[in-house]
C-alpha cells in the first residue's frame, strides 16, 4: 500500500517523523535489507513496494524503538506498524508514479 496524505499527516502529527529521524539509519537499513531479501525471489529482482512491505512489516513491528514509542505515547491501535511501514518504505524509497506505457502489457 502506498502512503496517503491523510495517512501521513496523521503520522507526522503523533511524532513519527521524529522518531523516524531519530533512528533513521536503522530504519534505511531495514528497509534496505527487506528489499535485498525479497530481491532474491521476485522474477527480475525488482520487488514492488508491497512486496517490501510484507518482508519490512515483522521487522518494524518488533523494533525496540518503534515498541517503545507506541507505549510511551499510548498508541494502541493496530494501523500504527503498517502505517510506519508504509512511511519508512515512502522515506527511503520515495516511490513515485510513473507515466503509464503506451501498448498492451504481457
Amino acid at each position: 500500500m502506498a502512503l496517503t496524505e491523510a495517512v501521513r499527516l496523521r503520522l507526522e502529527g503523533a511524532g513519527f517523523l521524529k522518531l523516524f529521524n531519530d533512528h533513521e539509519e536503522q530504519w534505511t537499513k531495514m528497509a534496505e535489507e527487506a528489499k535485498a531479501l525479497i530481491a532474491s525471489q521476485v522474477k527480475g529482482g525488482e520487488p514492488t513496494v508491497d512486496d517490501i512491505k510484507k518482508t519490512l512489516f515483522p521487522l518494524i513491528e518488533l523494533a525496540p524503538e518503534l515498541r517503545g514509542y507506541l507505549a510511551k505515547e499510548k498508541l494502541t491501535q493496530k494501523y500504527w506498524v503498517g502505517d510506519f511501514t508504509d512511511y519508512v518504505i515512502h522515506k527511503v524509497y520515495q516511490p513515485k508514479l510513473g507515466t503509464p506505457k503506451k501498448g498492451k502489457s504481457k
